[in-house]
């Protein structure tokens, strides 16, 4: 990640737009990441919103100048329109500043959303788009030449090692059953296992009422826009804290199982961060066996299986 170093200058204020919102602990995990690495570096994020509280005005007055980055992850491209509208805006709200996309996995298909984003990003003098895999380098390079276009792995593994305590279940089988699944419904044959559960992210129990607490300062600031600015250092620790519990709760699933069993790119990572066994499968753009082939796939313990007939057999090995 040596690469934000070089776009970045210690001491620097920035803004960072599009908090990940929602029950997805991949993204909270990429979130908290980014916040440790830019720790690090000794950068300043004085500005934190989500898309539906990201306000220009508001960015500047907490923000006047400095670079603005957003949040990186898997929604570069057509497929989760309402995230890739949002950078679009940015990009054209903010067109004498330095924009720095975090880490991304590029999903555009040939069409009008695409002619839309060329046309946006394309335009912007001082734009980087930091892509998590060499593949998607090329092909954005390709698509967007006015960027600087970088590779950057995925700042999830900026969140650092986590405490893999052995689980009670031979298997966690974590998966998505949105439209990057390439399984659908598909169940999995796990005759040599004793025990095990099939289940994707989302807030449970005590974390989920602790979510909704946590919501209130921002449905106050939505619904009193004149209140953002004052009640910003206490919407910036619920945005940190909304990261942490979702990511307290993948950690609590994930630690179920002895072995984990994946297509969630960031189930993967956050398993090979806890010292776990973890056998990956793909999703519907290619993410996943993109990162594995790229640098993923060192980390010890993690296995790509192309299907979930193989992954079962990698399941059967592991307990043979």
């Amino acid at each position: 990640m040596a690469v934000l170093s070089g776009l970045l200058v210690e001491g620097q204020r920035v803004a960072l737009v599009d908090f990940p919102n929602h029950e997805n602990s991949g993204d909270a995990l990429i979130f908290l990441g980014q916040s440790r690495y830019l720790d690090r570096l000794g950068v300043h994020v004085d500005y934190i919103a989500d898309g539906s509280r990201y306000n220009p005005a508001h960015l500047r007055a907490l923000v006047p100048n400095g670079p603005i980055l957003i949040q990186g992850g898997g929604n570069f491209g057509d497929r989760w329109e309402y995230m890739q509208a949002l950078r679009e805006r940015v990009v054209s709200d903010f067109p004498e500043r330095q924009i720095i996309q975090l880490p991304q996995g590029i999903d555009f298909q040939e069409g009008p959303l695409l002619q839309q984003a060329q046309a946006v990003l394309n335009a912007h003098p001082d734009l980087t788009l930091l892509i998590r895999d060499h593949n998607g380098v090329r092909r954005t390079r390709e698509l967007f030449p006015s960027a600087n276009v970088l590779f950057c792995p995925d700042m999830a593994f900026g969140y650092g090692e986590v405490d893999g305590r052995r689980g009670h279940l031979d298997v966690v089988v974590l998966r998505r059953n949105d439209s990057e699944s390439l399984e659908g419904n598909e169940r999995f044959n796990m005759h040599p296992v004793e025990s095990h559960i099939d289940l994707d992210w989302g807030l449970r129990g005590l974390r989920k009422f602790f979510d909704k607490l946590l919501h209130i300062p921002g449905a106050i600031t939505k619904r009193i826009p004149v209140l953002a600015i004052p009640l910003y250092p206490v919407q910036r620790r619920a945005y940190v804290a909304i990261a942490s519990n979702n990511v307290r709760q993948a950690v609590a699933i994930l630690g179920k199982g002895r072995l984990i069993v994946t297509n969630r790119l960031h189930a993967t990572v956050l398993a090979a961060l806890m010292g776990k066994p973890v056998i990956a499968m793909d999703n519907a753009n290619g993410k996943i066996s993109a990162i594995i082939g790229d640098y993923l796939g060192r980390m010890p313990g993690v296995h790509y299986a192309p299907s979930v007939k193989e992954a079962e057999a990698l399941v059967d090995s592991y307990f043979d």
